[in-house]
């Protein structure tokens, strides 16, 4: 018993007098001062009474009376920064209340801000501003992340019939996790790239920072809405603040929003690591920056030679009939000196415009995937974009008024990270599409589509170093072998003798047993050909493979037993465009060079050599051709085939 006694008294320190006056009220408090004044009583069955009546007292308390205090030490922390780096905080929490522009109630008290400290605050930081449901952090077009896992709720406009009413373009997020159900919303977007009911993993980009919806100045509005469970059995979400009520206010100790008729879910600390703000302000700690190791750039590395730009002038790209063209914009105005443009008007169908990507356009991967948006005819409040890839559908939502203006220079606009194939056996050509889905009187843009492999360039890009490093036998000149030919020829020739063909490079600074995670030759492709191809891409595991020669062919080459099939269906129509070279990349021929830099002689700066020559399948007495040996008087990007090699030490 003196054990209770002693927690008892602990609790006591705990209970506000007006705490204590319910406890009288329910006739606990008298047993309560027995043992403040150390009056046990001796009889077992008082004894076990007693102690029983003690706990419920407790449980009672902290169950419907209990301070933020104590139910802050049972809260679970689940939220990292909504941004990277560090930003300032522009806005706060108002506990009483948080209900402007909202149905709920109590209505807000106009004119003030009830801070989480306690105190009320009519002028400086922390009375920005009255009603306020969420935290302002000055976010100016960039990156806005997830702050947890979940679902995707809403994504879109709050008031479609409004686009500069609520929140604009905003995203809401929920929790699927066990015990107590939040969710998130991020608004005033300039772009989103998630879609309803998507799942969504912590710290992933859904979009970029804006001004949409009823702002003033681009900032992300982030809030936090808890379900909450009334004693009649209605449920409802309520704005909690996440950074907690911690009241140093004598005369409120108590928050008004949860204290709120009917009750309203306490504000406890959710955060596992506060935002970083550049000023703490209002009582607002801040935290460790979130570090941007994996941030795309906001403009996209053209320099990573896995990458692939459509602009309007490319034979992918096409539209619907009604898009205007602009022939000779400025530099700096547009991508590559034109682009095309959409007004929306009252009787509008769905037009479009699209970018197609051809089979073998990428490698296998995730590319990041953006569009460039010209200073004029782009004003309009939203350019819908749908991304087909690798046989699914996803879609992203683009302010283009919100680019390329004086006030706002980003160029590029963000649509998200996606997986794309090859183009082989997807049940959909991949592409990216664009309807304007903005308002009567605006205009949308299109205009160039870049994708860049998510993985980062290349950790080696080689390129054939002399003329005699790629060979094979000439198709269209009687199926004559040299090493000088301005062709490499892949297939059969017509007289039904097997195309094998080399390619080699030499002083290859790959470290001896390197894990090779990836590998691709990026073939410039001449034309015009549809011919099927299939081919298989051998290597030869001599790590000091000599250069070709008539007397030493590819097909004299002894091959590794790691392979990689290339199949090029008719689909695929390969052309000679000198003013913009197509290219294509290999299968991933990874496999190939693992099994030569496992080879025991194997060493940095040896060679590597690969040799493609027709698959067991191939059929018909058919070829296309890529170019030979680099040749500097073609036009910038003729290159012959640069091996590509990513890899882990």
């Amino acid at each position: 018993m003196r054990v209770i006694a002693e927690t008892m008294r602990s609790f006591l320190g705990l209970v506000s007098a007006s705490q204590k006056l319910v406890l009288l009220a329910t006739g606990f408090i008298p047993l309560l001062y027995i043992i403040r004044g150390g009056v046990i009583v001796s009889t077992t069955a008082r004894k076990t009474i007693f102690l029983f009546i003690c706990i419920l007292s407790l449980i009672a308390v902290y169950q419907f009376i209990s301070p933020p205090a104590l139910r802050a030490a049972q809260a679970v922390t689940f939220l990292t920064p909504p941004y990277f780096g560090t930003k300032t905080l522009n806005a706060v929490f108002d506990h009483e209340y948080p209900t402007r522009f909202t149905q709920m109630t109590p209505p807000d008290i106009d004119g003030s801000v009830v801070n989480r400290d306690g105190f009320t605050h009519t002028t400086g930081d922390c009375s920005r501003y009255s009603g306020h449901a969420g935290i302002d952090y000055g976010v100016t077009y960039d990156y806005v992340l997830t702050t947890h896992d979940g679902v995707v709720t809403e994504a879109g406009w709050s008031n479609p019939a409004n686009r500069r009413d609520g929140l604009g373009l905003r995203v809401e997020i929920q929790t699927t996790g066990p015990g107590d159900i939040y969710r998130t919303r991020y608004g005033h977007l300039s772009g989103l790239v998630v879609q309803k009911m998507q799942t969504v993993v912590q710290q992933e980009i859904i979009g970029m920072s804006g001004h949409t919806g009823n702002s003033t100045d681009p900032h992300l509005h982030f809030e936090v809405q808890k379900r909450h469970v009334h004693q009649n059995g209605n449920v409802r979400f309520y704005p909690v603040n996440p950074y907690g009520w911690a009241s140093v206010n004598p005369q409120r100790l108590n928050d008004p929003w949860e204290n709120a008729e009917d009750g309203r879910p306490a504000s406890v600390n959710l955060w596992q690591n506060r935002p970083s703000i550049s000023t703490e302000l209002c009582s607002y700690a801040s935290g460790t920056p979130l570090p941007p190791s994996d941030k795309p750039p906001f403009t996209p590395d053209l320099d990573n030679p896995v990458h692939r730009v459509i602009d309007d002038t490319d034979g992918r790209f096409s539209h619907d009939i009604p898009w205007v063209h602009v022939p000779d914009c400025a530099a700096g105005e547009c991508y590559g000196g034109t682009y095309w443009w959409l007004r929306r008007t009252s009787s509008f169908p769905n037009y479009s415009a699209t970018w197609q990507l051809y089979v073998h356009d990428l490698a296998v991967g995730s590319y990041d995937v953006y569009a460039y948006i010209p200073s004029a005819h782009s004003n309009s409040a939203e350019a819908y974009y749908q991304i087909h890839h690798n046989s699914k559908l996803h879609s992203a939502r683009i302010a283009q008024s919100e680019f390329h203006k004086p006030d706002r220079p980003r160029t590029w606009a963000y649509l998200g990270r996606y997986d794309f194939s090859d183009g082989i056996n997807v049940l959909q050509p991949q592409r990216i599409v664009v309807y304007h889905n903005g308002d009567v009187g605006q205009d949308v843009a299109a205009d160039a589509i870049a994708l860049v492999l998510a993985d980062g360039p290349p950790d080696l890009n080689l390129p054939i170093a002399v003329g005699s490093d790629d060979a094979g036998r000439n198709a269209s000149t009687g199926c004559g072998f040299s090493t000088a030919h301005n062709e490499i020829y892949l297939g059969r020739c017509a007289s039904g003798a097997n195309l094998v063909s080399g390619f080699r490079y030499g002083n290859v600074a790959l470290p001896a047993n390197a894990t090779i995670t990836r590998a691709h030759l990026l073939l410039t492709v001449d034309g015009t050909y549809t011919q099927t191809l299939r081919l298989r891409f051998y290597g030869e595991p001599n790590p000091n493979s000599p250069t070709f020669s008539s007397n030493n062919r590819p097909e004299d080459r002894p091959l590794t037993n790691a392979w990689s099939y290339w199949y090029v269906p008719s689909a695929d129509e390969w052309k000679w465009v000198p003013l913009l070279p197509q290219t294509r990349y290999s299968p991933n021929v990874g496999p190939v060079v693992q099994e030569i830099v496992n080879h025991f002689a194997w060493l940095p700066g040896k060679s590597l050599t690969f040799i493609v020559k027709p698959a067991p399948d191939f059929s018909g007495n058919v070829y296309r051709r890529v170019i030979a040996y680099e040749r500097p008087y073609f036009p910038p990007g003729t290159h012959a085939a640069r091996l590509l090699v990513w890899y882990d030490e």
